[in-house]
């Protein structure tokens, strides 16, 4: 009979004993029972187990009054009863995902946990946190934050609960079945803001480090995302062909594969983005792989900010253009695109999107603005068809 399973955290420990397994103040307790493992007294401390559960959860369990016997009984007499408060269970579940979450997720999920839930509902003790703490949690963003921002917040936060559920902390997740309303996109398209043709022109012609302008205008000219022009390599080049291969991208500090199958792709290179490259060669193509070179430090770029802190503000002012952050040199690059005419797949491709309908919807409204001949060409057609004049 010793070794047989039953339901989770009671199992037979000795033909005499009865093993019970939970989890109190983040330990893993193990405590033998001197009963025979028959079924009655299997069921008998099943029910035990899930009155100390219930204990814990209220914060009114003595490990003594169970377990006089225990060694970790008197561990915990000697320690002063506390609850965990919010931040402690969030930060445990942290530690505990740093072996099994990649580095890109682990920093992403540190920042949720340490600059919005902990300042937001650190303090509240664990036992407290039920549905109501949830919704006033909920309540706190405001209306321009949309439902999957809010959803990705409560990720960790998830997690987080549901190790304290398996813990024996809590009876049940107070997120359970909770969904987020979806919420009305304020100024869906703010973030887009691209630069016009005469402003490319003008921002390029006012930078004076010559491997910073080479990285504008190839960025102009591709469309890449950032963290894809920091990873590009001279090997992923393709000088016959004119294109370039997008396999790896640079993201909170190590190299990986683009996050989508889409953003693994082939990019044509336009006559801009050839010459930037053509430019840099002198530079980089000999001191290593990367094509792209913080010019200050000699190295590859590390990410935007250096850019953003120096050169480019200093080129936005002298050119005259008012202030966008650089990431708008790859909406401008598929708005001008648009514009031009290209084939909107075609721009899809490029840029990486999964869907060429997500590219469409996104630029559209920029393009009449750029264009001022729109709806020539259909005026011609009536010219030619009727005799309009």
């Amino acid at each position: 009979m010793v070794g047989t399973k039953r339901g989770g955290g009671v199992r037979p420990a000795t033909e005499s004993s009865i093993e019970v397994d939970f989890y109190y103040r983040g330990a893993r307790c193990r405590e033998r029972i001197k009963l025979p493992p028959t079924p009655r007294n299997m069921r008998f401390c099943e029910n035990l187990l899930g009155q100390i559960k219930i204990e814990i959860e209220k914060g009114i369990f003595d490990y003594a009054k169970h377990f006089p016997g225990s060694k970790r009984a008197r561990k915990v007499i000697e320690k002063p009863a506390t609850l965990d408060d919010m931040a402690t269970v969030l930060q445990r579940w942290l530690g505990r995902k740093q072996l099994e979450l990649e580095h890109s997720t682990i920093i992403g999920y540190t920042r949720i946990v340490e600059n919005i839930l902990t300042p937001r509902i650190g303090k509240i003790a664990l036992r407290d946190f039920d549905r109501l703490a949830v919704r006033e949690l909920v309540a706190t963003f405001g209306e321009g934050v949309t439902a999957k921002r809010i959803n990705n917040v409560l990720g960790p936060l998830r997690g987080a609960l549901d190790d304290a559920v398996d813990d024996g902390l809590l009876a049940a997740n107070p997120l359970d079945g909770f969904k987020v309303r979806r919420r009305a996109k304020a100024n869906a398209t703010e973030e887009v803001d691209p630069f016009s043709p005469a402003e490319v022109r003008a921002i390029l012609a006012a930078i004076d480090e010559d491997q910073v302008r080479n990285y504008c205008q190839f960025n102009f000219a591709t469309g890449l995302r950032t963290s894809e022009m920091i990873g590009l390599c001279w090997s992923d080049i393709d000088w016959v062909a004119g294109t370039v291969k997008i396999r790896r991208a640079w993201v909170m500090g190590k190299m990986k594969a683009p996050k989508t199958d889409s953003g693994v792709r082939e990019v044509q290179l336009v006559a801009p983005a050839l010459a930037a490259l053509k430019a840099q060669r002198a530079h980089t193509a000999l001191a290593g792989e990367f094509v792209f070179h913080d010019p200050k430090s000699n190295a590859r770029w590390g990410s935007d900010q250096t850019l953003r802190a120096g050169d480019w503000p200093k080129a936005l002012r002298k050119a005259g253009v008012r202030y966008r952050y650089p990431y708008q040199m790859r909406h401008t690059f598929a708005s001008q695109a648009l514009s031009a005419g290209e084939n909107v797949m075609w721009v899809a491709r490029q840029m990486g999107h999964r869907d060429w309908t997500i590219t469409a919807k996104k630029y559209a409204r920029w393009i009449p603005s750029i264009v001022p001949d729109a709806g020539g060409k259909l005026a011609n057609v009536w010219q030619d068809k009727e005799g309009v004049a």
